[in-house]
């Protein structure tokens, strides 16, 4: 088996039916609201950040803490199987199946959307969400391994997770613009949410056109160099990382 750990989450996410139905469901109830509420699009497009943020981070943290508590982490470890792979393909699949679990979600939001339903350019823009969506929650998942090395218990990784989510969605501009050419426009070009928030807020707002989808490439270019430099360093000191998580069980 080429991915044993992927497919080991994959299975598992398939099988547990009602925590599946769960998840893309309580996303589904958390958005209607918002989306057909009549909420100001800038505190639309920040709910749905927020909400898709900490669906990545806190369903990466958690789990990987669970399973160093247990042992299951420290075991894989000791089969000689490399951390790096482990980490990484707990990172894949776990961003795949959070993809999937709010996809509904996102159609909600896209159908809300008059702009996006009657715009002929309405299939880019819902590609340009789930692209945007996809490396956020990439970018979510690697952040809940760091958060996982650091905190130590399911506590602490659930207040990590909120606390490092909401500090970064704030430089990502999700509660605040900031001025061309601040500080904050110079961390808000690198944060890899920022792609998600602007087109989220493009859709709430209603104001998508040909202009905007080419304004918004830039950012998902950066988006996208700075997760995979993030990537590249989680796999490389995978090892420390692991034993951080698992440190629970040694001994």
């Amino acid at each position: 088996m080429i991915a044993p750990i992927a497919w080991a989450e994959w299975t598992l996410a398939i099988r547990r039916r009602r925590l599946l139905a769960l998840n893309a469901g309580i996303p589904v109830l958390l958005v209607a609201p918002v989306a057909f509420g009549g909420a100001p699009p800038f505190h639309a497009a920040a709910v749905y950040a927020v909400l898709f943020v900490l669906f990545g981070t806190m369903g990466s943290a958690i789990p990987l803490l669970r399973t160093g508590e247990a042992g299951l982490l420290r075991r894989m470890v000791l089969t000689g199987y490399p951390p790096g792979r482990i980490l990484l393909e707990r990172a894949i699949a776990g961003t795949i199946i959070d993809l999937l679990q709010l996809v509904p979600a996102v159609a909600l939001i896209l159908l809300a959307s008059p702009s996006a339903r009657a715009s002929a350019s309405g299939l880019l823009v819902a590609s340009l969400l789930v692209a945007s969506l996809l490396v956020a929650l990439l970018a979510a998942n690697l952040l809940g391994i760091w958060i996982a090395a650091a905190a130590r218990s399911l506590a602490e990784g659930a207040l990590f997770a909120a606390v490092t989510s909401l500090f970064l969605l704030h430089g990502a501009g999700v509660f605040r613009t900031a001025i061309p050419g601040s500080w904050g426009a110079r961390v808000e070009s690198v944060v890899p949410f920022a792609p998600l928030h602007r087109i989220l807020l493009e859709v709430a707002t209603g104001g998508i056109g040909d202009g905007t989808l080419t304004a918004l490439a830039p950012s998902q270019v950066r988006a996208v160099s700075v997760t995979i430099v993030v990537l590249l360093l989680t796999t490389a000191i995978a090892s420390p990382l692991c034993e951080r998580i698992s440190r629970g069980s040694l001994g």
